[in-house]
């Protein structure tokens, strides 16, 4: 099957539920082993997380969500115009969320099930409103990082960096406690991919944006489920 044709096709059922890939996969974790993946983001992060997954879920035809939509999804809409001050429409989509409900914090989840997945376009942002808010966005996210300001996040690693943001914005604007998730899916039938190749990925990637260890974010990794949802 080309690459062409391959892209033309229906991703997801009409009942929203994916085929294949990333989406298929964190639909399965969050619907239907939600403990095991609750268990697998609390070692990673080194707390006793007590989650609530709010997307994707099956009873919500696996919706995900994104810009205001993402924080009323989590009880938190009455930040929606701190959230159009920080970043313009057409934000992250979340791939997960959750709620914490031992500390009323968030989780944010970006799942991936091979390493091309995490590199694309770059920011196709339009407007000078737009543009000014994302480099102002990124320039905060860079020193709350510590990291030099020279490296391009608008570029292929642009999702990264918008994500990173957002966790700033939690942070250190809404002073909510956030962590961000990086789940990544080993030996997916759709696009295997090793433990160790995901190790050497992540290397790259971090140091492509200039930074070490982030604070409040975890990589997770999991077996992806090989049957069908």
């Amino acid at each position: 099957m080309t690459k062409q044709v391959e892209e033309q096709m229906p991703r997801c059922d009409n009942d929203g539920k994916a085929f294949a890939g990333s989406q298929r996969q964190v639909q399965f974790y969050v619907n239907e082993q939600p403990l095991v993946l609750n268990q697998a983001i609390s070692d990673a992060c080194g707390i006793p997380f007590d989650l609530r997954w709010v997307s994707p879920l099956k009873a919500d035809s696996y919706r995900e969500y994104w810009d205001s939509a993402f924080l009323k999804a989590l009880g938190l809409h009455r930040y929606s115009e701190q959230l159009k001050q920080f970043w313009p429409s057409g934000g992250p989509h979340w791939d997960a969320l959750a709620v914490e409900s031992r500390t009323s914090g968030v989780v944010f989840v970006e799942a991936k099930s091979h390493v091309a997945e995490i590199f694309g376009n770059g920011c196709t942002a339009e407007g000078d409103s737009s543009i000014k808010k994302i480099d102002r966005a990124i320039l905060s996210t860079k020193k709350w990082l510590q990291v030099s300001d020279h490296g391009n996040w608008k570029g292929p690693l642009y999702q990264s960096a918008n994500r990173l943001a957002h966790l700033y914005f939690f942070r250190e604007i809404l002073h909510i406690q956030a962590w961000l998730v990086n789940l990544y899916f080993t030996d997916d039938p759709h696009s295997p991919t090793s433990r160790a190749s995901w190790q050497d990925g992540i290397v790259d990637v971090k140091q492509s944006l200039g930074i070490g260890a982030i604070p409040f974010c975890a990589d997770v990794f999991l077996p992806a489920v090989q049957s069908t949802l």
